[in-house]
């Protein structure tokens, strides 16, 4: 969990794509920014909308963060 810190920390006010695995081979592809990292989750801003994400969702690739 230490170095997921490190790397979201290293994001944070960036840009970064977010690929959003919905569920029943459903995906969804975004562009936002990472505002806050805390310790058991992140939150992101996509579309004006403020999202909130656990470290355990980037482990079991429920999303995936790539740079822009």
């Amino acid at each position: 969990m230490y170095n997921i810190k490190n790397t979201l920390n290293e994001l944070k006010n960036k840009d970064v794509v977010i690929v959003i695995n919905e569920g029943r081979s459903r995906k969804r592809k975004e562009i936002g920014k990472i505002t806050g990292v805390y310790n058991r989750i992140f939150t992101i801003l996509i579309n004006n909308q403020l999202m909130s994400f656990s470290y355990s969702d980037l482990i079991n690739k429920t999303i995936i963060l790539k740079k822009v």
